[in-house]
This record gives C-alpha cells, sequence and structure tokens, in this order.
C-alpha cells in the first residue's frame, strides 16, 4: 500500500483539513518506516531459521560442509531479496520511475539496451558465483565418497587418497571451463595462456616439480602408508613419527615429541626412509656389565631368560637371547636381544627394570631401542 493510498483512507475517516492531511502524512511515514524495517528483518529470520533446518538435515548426509553452507545461503537470499522488493512496493514508486526516465534521458540509452547491458554482466557474476560456490562443494563431496567408497573394498589409503584428489581437480577444471563458457571467452584463449605460463612457470619451479614427481611416486609405490611410523633421513636430521598425510608436493608427520613437521616429497625419494611399522615387532638390545662375583654360569644367564619370559610387553617369537660378550677388569658383558610388539613404549622400561632386579650392581645400557618405541 502506498504513501497517497494510506492517506486517503485516514482522510475519509477524520476529515480532510490540512492539519488532518498533515497528521495522515505522518502517520502514514511512520507507518511505512516501521514496515520497512520489519519485512525484511521477518523475512532475513525466517531465511534464517530455515537455513538452520536444511543445515542440520544435510548434515547427516554425505554432502561436503561447503556445500551444505553454500545451500544454505542459497536458501536465506532469495527470501531477503523477496522481502526488499516487497519494501520497495510499500513506497511509491513515483520518485524512482522518474529518476529512472531522467537518467535514460541523461544517457541517451534505450530502456531494453540499457538492462541488457547491466542485467546480463549482473546474472553471469551471480551464476559464476554460484558455480563455483557449488563447484568446490561438489568437488570436496565426490573426493569424499571415493575414498570412503575404494575404502569399503579394501583399497589401500594412499591410492583412496590420490583417486579422491583426481577427482577432486578434474571437478574444479569442469567448472572453469564452464565459467569461461559463461563468459564466452574461447577456449584457445586459455589454452594458448597455459602453454605460455607452462614453459615459463616450469623453469622457476624445478623443484616444486621434484616434489610432485616424487608424491606421485609415493602415493603409487607406497614404501609406507598413512598412518605408519617411520623415521626419514634427511642428510642432516632424522625425523621419527607418524605418518599424517601425504601431499603430492609434501608429506606430513606427527613426530614422537608431538610436533607436526612438513617434508618435501623429493628429500624423502631421495633420502633413506625406514618403516617402522612395516613388522609387528621389533628387536631391542641392552648391555648389561656386571661384576664377576656376581656372574654365575649356569644360572644367571637362564634366570635372565625366565624373566624376560614372565615380561608381557615381550614377544615370544623370535625368542630372546642373552650373550656372555666380553670380559675386562674383572666385569663381564652380557648382550640382552629381546623383541616387542611395534608401539609397545612401556617394553624397555619394563625390562630394564626386571634386569636391575635381577643384577643390582650392573650397569645397563640400551643399546637398540626398537625403533624409538
Amino acid at each position: 500500500m502506498s504513501i497517497t493510498s494510506i492517506t486517503r483512507l485516514v482522510s475519509f475517516f477524520v476529515g480532510s483539513n490540512s492539519a488532518t492531511l498533515g497528521l495522515a502524512n505522518i502517520v502514514t511515514m511512520t507507518l511505512n518506516i516501521v514496515l520497512s524495517i520489519i519485512i525484511p528483518l521477518v523475512a532475513l529470520g525466517v531465511g534464517l531459521v530455515l537455513r538452520r533446518l536444511l543445515v542440520r538435515r544435510l548434515k547427516n548426509t554425505f554432502l561436503d560442509n561447503w556445500i551444505v553452507q553454500t545451500l544454505g545461503v542459497i536458501v536465506v537470499v532469495p527470501l531477503f531479496v523477496m522481502g526488499v522488493i516487497a519494501v520497495i512496493g510499500i513506497w511509491s514508486l513515483d520518485p524512482f520511475i522518474l529518476l529512472w526516465d531522467q537518467f535514460l534521458r541523461t544517457t541517451g540509452n534505450n530502456p531494453t539496451t540499457l538492462l541488457t547491458s547491466i542485467g546480463g554482466p549482473l546474472w553471469n557474476i551471480i551464476e559464476t558465483l554460484l558455480l563455483i560456490s557449488l563447484g568446490i562443494g561438489i568437488a570436496r563431496t565426490v573426493r569424499a565418497l571415493t575414498v570412503r567408497g575404494l575404502g569399503e573394498s579394501r583399497i589401500d589409503i594412499n591410492i583412496r587418497t590420490l583417486t579422491g584428489r583426481i577427482f577432486h581437480f578434474l571437478i574444479l577444471v569442469i567448472v572453469g571451463f564452464w565459467v569461461l563458457s559463461i563468459w564466452n571467452v574461447p577456449l584457445t584463449t586459455p589454452v594458448a595462456a597455459v602453454g605460455l605460463i607452462t614453459v615459463a612457470v616450469t623453469v622457476a619451479i624445478q623443484d616444486i616439480l621434484k616434489n610432485l614427481v616424487a608424491g606421485f611416486y609415493i602415493l603409487f609405490e607406497r614404501p609406507f602408508y598413512i598412518g605408519n611410523e617411520i623415521s626419514i633421513n634427511t642428510g642432516t636430521v632424522t625425523y621419527t613419527g607418524k605418518v599424517e598425510d601425504v601431499q603430492p608436493r609434501t608429506t606430513k608427520l606427527r613426530l614422537l615429541t608431538g610436533e607436526d613437521v612438513i617434508i618435501p616429497n623429493a628429500i624423502i625419494f631421495s633420502g633413506s626412509v625406514v618403516n617402522n611399522s612395516y613388522y609387528g615387532e621389533r628387536r631391542a638390545t641392552i648391555t648389561a656389565i656386571l661384576p664377576e662375583e656376581d656372574f654365575i654360569k649356569d644360572e644367571t644367564i637362564p634366570q635372565i631368560l625366565q624373566a624376560l619370559k614372565n615380561i608381557d610387553s615381550v614377544t615370544h617369537t623370535p625368542e630372546s637371547t642373552v650373550v656372555f660378550s666380553g670380559y675386562s677388569e674383572h666385569k663381564i658383558t652380557l648382550i640382552v636381544r629381546f623383541w616387542v610388539a611395534t608401539g609397545q613404549h612401556q617394553a624397555i622400561s619394563d625390562v630394564m627394570y626386571t634386569l636391575h632386579t635381577i643384577l643390582p650392581n650392573a650397569t645397563l645400557t640400551v643399546q637398540e631401542s626398537a625403533g624409538n618405541i
């Protein structure tokens, strides 16, 4: 309802003198201002409620959070736009029409031509933003579904990760070409640009390309898997930790000390890697140096072996061994070798405590720590 119609309605009931007409105009103006504030807020509130219900419902599905949030925004925007249009309808359109006619006379444009020149690019921008948002969400969803589906087929995690990223990249490429078609950009233009950029960039990013090639090698050759504990010798320092992720360019390790380290794949490719998780058990070695009088030939070694069998964290296969390896200055050196399950952090401490109990006067030294378990 416009200001003029409301004014006439008020004048009909209360009279038509100048004071009454002024009051009617004030009431009408106040009502329109209130409605102009309430209607967009109500539209926005309804949109947010619908968005919350939609997001809550879609979060329990296979859709990625990005596409869920994008769909939530799509629900809110049309309702808010409808609210704004309703507010425009409340006020008289005569001033807007007058301004529009004056603008057309000033610029000398045809209304149809002007609407096409403005509306076309504006719609292309909206369509591009919507396509990019949905494309990213679809790409992330397809990647997650691919990794999950291949996991159910018991395909190893490296291949699952690589396949998911390939599908993710392909969808983004399709979206990119789709956007180009919206703006009527010939495909020869981006292809030629890509060719020139490739030649120029290849020289500048040789190290990055080396890392990419090494990354694909790691994903295909599978010297280790995501979740394995490995040791990487970079030439100057050795990193030992759990593999958190294998990216095309880098590998992420969670060190035993708790820090995250990002290692370029080219270093892994050219260096040495020890997979501590490849086998289920690891050998540890402890050297015991004890006084000669504490060593009894037929009793000490069997006593140590029996004590090792009683430790739960020590595996029975392969069997533990104790070797008489040296004698000097009335002291005897024994080499105690035993096997523990990978990941048993307490095993070395248990064995050290047991040996100290049996040989209280011995000097105990860890020679092999079973791969930094």
